[in-house]
C-alpha cells in the first residue's frame, strides 16, 4: 500500500465519521431520539419519507461510485473486484430501501395503496404521474442489479450498454423525489438532489469525454492496420 492509498483510506474514514456525528447531532437537536414511536400517529408516513431519502442517497452513491469506476478514478487505490462488489452492494441496498419505501405506503392511513398500485407504474391514488416515475425507476434498478452476477454471460459490452439505463433511473428517481412528496419543497432536500444530479452530470461528462478521446485515438491505429492488411 503506497502513501497516497493510505491517506485516501484515512480521508474516507474521517469523512464517514464526520457524516455520522453530524447526522446524530442534527437528529438529537430535532428530538428524534426522544420520540415515542407508539405515540406517533404519523409513524408510517415518517418511515415512508425517511426510507425514500436514504434510498435516494444510496442510489446517488451507487451511481457516483459506478462513474468513479468507469472513469478509472479509483483504480490506483481500490482493486477492481472490491470496487465492483461495493458498487453492487450499494445498488442492492438502495433497491431494498426503495422497496420498503413503496411497501410502507400500504400502512399509511391517508391514502389507500394496494400491491398493484405500488408495483404497477402510474396507477396509484396520489400523484400517479410523478409517483409512477419512482415505480418505473424501481424496475429499471432491478434489471441493472440483476446484471451484476450475469456480467460474464452478458459480455462486457452488453453489460456496459445496459448500465447506461442506470442514469435514466437516477433521473427518474430525482424527479420523483422533487415532485412526488413534501420533501421537494424543503431547501435541504432540493440541495441534496441538486448536488447529486450535478455530480453525476459532471462525472458522466468526464467519462464520455474520455470515451470519445479513446475512440479518436484508436481510429488512426485501426486505419493503419486496415491499410497494411
Amino acid at each position: 500500500m503506497d502513501k497516497s492509498t493510505k491517506w485516501m483510506d484515512i480521508i474516507v474514514v474521517i469523512f464517514s465519521l464526520v457524516i455520522v456525528i453530524v447526522s446524530g447531532w442534527v437528529m438529537a437537536q430535532n428530538g428524534a431520539f426522544g420520540l415515542a414511536l407508539d405515540a406517533d400517529s404519523k409513524l408510517s408516513w415518517h418511515l415512508v419519507r425517511s426510507s425514500g431519502i436514504v434510498a435516494y442517497v444510496l442510489l446517488t452513491a451507487s451511481t457516483v461510485w459506478g462513474l468513479f469506476i468507469s472513469s478509472q478514478f479509483v483504480k490506483d487505490w481500490s482493486p477492481g473486484p472490491v470496487s465492483l462488489t461495493m458498487h453492487s452492494t450499494i445498488s442492492w441496498m438502495a433497491l431494498l430501501l426503495g422497496l420498503a419505501h413503496g411497501l410502507l405506503l400500504m400502512f399509511d392511513s391517508y391514502f389507500t395503496y394496494t400491491l398493484g398500485d405500488i408495483f404497477i407504474p402510474f396507477t396509484g391514488p396520489y400523484r400517479p404521474e410523478v409517483v409512477g416515475l419512482g415505480t418505473l425507476a424501481f424496475w429499471l434498478i432491478i434489471l441493472i442489479s440483476l446484471s451484476f452476477p450475469l456480467k460474464k454471460r452478458l459480455g462486457h459490452k452488453n453489460w456496459k450498454r445496459l448500465h447506461y439505463v442506470s442514469y435514466i433511473a437516477f433521473g427518474l428517481v430525482s424527479a420523483h423525489g422533487l415532485f412526488a412528496g413534501t420533501e421537494g419543497t424543503h431547501l435541504g432536500f432540493q440541495a441534496l438532489v441538486g448536488v447529486g444530479v450535478a455530480l453525476v452530470l459532471i462525472l458522466l461528462g468526464i467519462r464520455m469525454g474520455r470515451d470519445n478521446s479513446k475512440t479518436h485515438s484508436s481510429a488512426p491505429h485501426a486505419k493503419r492496420e486496415a491499410i497494411r492488411s
